[in-house]
Parts: C-alpha cells; structure tokens; sequence
C-alpha cells in the first residue's frame, strides 16, 4: 500500500509488473507485448484483493527469478527448499561473499536497467527481501533511505502463511503442505527481522524512519509527511493532492481476514517474544 502511494510522487521512478515479469527484454519487446499482457494478467494479486495492473509499482525479488538463483521469489515453485532459498538468496548463508556478489550482479543489473528506461530517476523500491540485507544495500546505494513498516507480528505470521500457500498452490512444482510453510515462516521470520536489528544501528535519523501498519492505515498523510520530513526528501507538498486523490481511490477496500489456531498464537507469542518485544507490540 505505501509503496502504491508514494508511486504516485512524480520525482520517483519505481519497477513495474511489466519490467519484473519482463526482465531480460522489457526494453525492447515491452511496447509490443503490453496490450497481449493486459488481457493475460488476473485482476487482483492471488494472496488478496490489491488490483493488479501492468504499469502498478512491484517488487523488483520477482525479476531476479528470471536472472537467476539469488531471489527469494524461488520458494513459490520449491516448496521442499524453502530453507534453503531462504538462507542463500535472503541470509546470504550469514554473508558469504560469492553469494553477496551474485546478488549484487543480478541486483544491479536489473535495476540499472529499470533506471535506463526511466530516465534516471531515483528509485523507490519495495521488497521485504531487503529487510536482512541493509548492510549491502548501503554499500551499493550510497545516500539510500530506508522506511520500515511494523506490523503485529501475529498479523505478520498469518499474512504470509497465507501467501506462501496461495502461490505454492498456483505455480510450485512441488506438493505444498501449510504446516511446513506455518514452520518455515516460525523459522525464518525472526531471522530476517534479528539481521535488521542488528543492521539498522549503522543509519542516522535521515537514513531510516520506521512507521506502523496502522498508522499507514489510519492516518496516512501525516504519517507520509513525517516520512517525507524525517528523511529529507523533497517535494511532500506538490505530490500530496496525487497522494490523496490515491487514498481516495482505496477508501473501499477491504483486507482479508485471517485468523490464527490456539496453537498457531501459542507458537507466534513463544517463538517471537523478542521480536515483539524489540517492536512494542504485546505478546
């Protein structure tokens, strides 16, 4: 949702459907093949009701599939090495450096690409990958600004259960099973989030603002001010009318609803306790 929003600040250039499904020839075979692409893509995304279009800003993880093996997107299709895919294309394997330089390779690669077609405007890029990889991000990307959202890790847990099952179901090639991806999810998630804490001490006040779930849902412009303000970035009054004219747009949308098993909450408050406790949230 925030990225959506801010895509519509006319001084960012951000990855589309297009240029991430198409990444080795969307410079080229875009205009030819959009109209084609328009009648082919669903609706909406397969985890939830967010409209999906081929000009939407999008998460630049599903172009490296295509470019190679660092992406995290891979888990989609291999169920069975979901740890695996975690721990190489997200952890690094704890930052092995030929793994760190054939995501780079990728990375930059493509986004060069990307800021070509795009006249070289600063990128505003989305991708919950990026969470544990800080660290490289800066070394790449010198001056970078970082907005974290936290959300109720409850919330969270069941968020991407859901959205694990819902792709593995559509395009895995192996059998998906809801409670290795529930285990997975209970594994890795205090991983990445352990890798940010630790990354995010290096950046000052103007290089990370970290806002919450709800805030972005309750109170959007003064949360997308204070974003605006705290990082130094220009232009929150031009792009505002663009901002809520967006808002606007969503008024009527719903989220879905997800519960939780007893036993579900149980594992979530006992696995998580310190990350609740390092975001506030109560167990």
């Amino acid at each position: 949702h925030l990225h959506n929003v801010m895509g519509k600040d006319p001084q960012f250039g951000r990855v589309t459907l297009l240029e991430a499904g198409m990444p080795h020839d969307f410079l080229t075979l875009s205009g030819l093949l959009k109209h084609r692409l328009v009648d082919q893509i669903p609706e909406k995304r397969l985890m939830d009701n967010v409209p999906v279009a081929v000009d939407a800003p999008w998460e630049e993880e599903m172009a490296l599939t295509s470019t190679g093996r660092m992406s995290f997107y891979h888990v989609s299709f291999f169920p069975r090495c979901m740890e695996r895919i975690f721990d190489e294309a997200v952890m690094f394997n704890g930052g092995e450096p030929a793994l760190v330089a054939a995501w780079q390779r990728q990375y930059l690669g493509f986004l060069r690409k990307v800021q070509f077609a795009q006249s070289g405007m600063p990128l505003l890029l989305k991708n919950p990958a990026n969470t544990a990889r800080i660290r490289w991000l800066r070394e790449m990307f010198p001056g970078a600004r970082f907005i974290h959202i936290r959300r109720d890790p409850y919330k969270v847990f069941a968020s991407t259960v859901h959205l694990y099952v819902k792709v593995q179901e559509e395009w895995a090639l192996h059998d998906t099973d809801r409670e290795r991806v529930a285990k997975h999810v209970l594994d890795s998630y205090p991983k990445l989030m352990r890798a940010y804490f630790e990354q995010r001490e290096a950046l000052a006040d103007d290089e990370l603002i970290e806002v919450s779930y709800r805030e972005l849902q309750e109170d959007s412009m003064n949360m997308l001010q204070r974003v605006y303000a705290q990082l130094e970035l220009p232009g929150f009054d031009a792009a505002a009318p663009r901002f809520e004219a967006y808002l606007e747009s969503q008024s009527d949308y719903r989220k879905n609803d997800l519960p939780l098993t007893q036993q579900e909450r149980a594992a979530v408050g006992g696995q998580w306790r310190d990350i609740f406790d390092r975001l506030e949230y109560p167990v």
